[in-house]
């Protein structure tokens, strides 16, 4: 049986993607994998099955997981955005728009609640 992935992970640091990656599929979420913006919206645009996007803060190249958040939120406003941090406080919750940012590295316990949907306290 095919299972299609429910969850997208977008990080250019092609250990950490993996490793989350494998993370959520280990508690039972199929994720798709991307390095960049570019391409986590090409694959949004092609498995609809998608619903929860895990997206880190800072992508590479000037790129921002805020930015990708925003175009998600319009592309695609069924799909949560959850951004990924290993910068701590120093970053700007409110360039985060309605996005929850959670500190990496991402305890599975958390991940468990995230993916669960679980996180929103309701």
């Amino acid at each position: 049986m095919t299972h299609h992935p429910d969850v997208l992970v977008v990080d250019d640091d092609p250990a950490l993607r993996d490793i989350m990656g494998a993370a959520c599929a280990a508690l039972g979420h199929p994720a798709a994998l991307a390095a960049d913006g570019a391409g986590a919206l090409d694959l949004l645009a092609r498995i609809v099955t998608i619903r929860l996007a895990l997206v880190d803060v800072v992508l590479g190249a000037g790129a921002t997981g805020f930015a990708l958040a925003a175009d998600i939120r319009t592309l695609h406003p069924d799909v949560e955005v959850v951004l990924l941090s290993g910068l701590g406080g120093s970053i700007d919750a409110a360039s985060g728009g309605d996005a929850l940012i959670l500190a990496k590295p991402l305890p599975l316990d958390k991940l468990r609640a995230v993916l669960d949907g679980k996180h929103r306290g309701g």
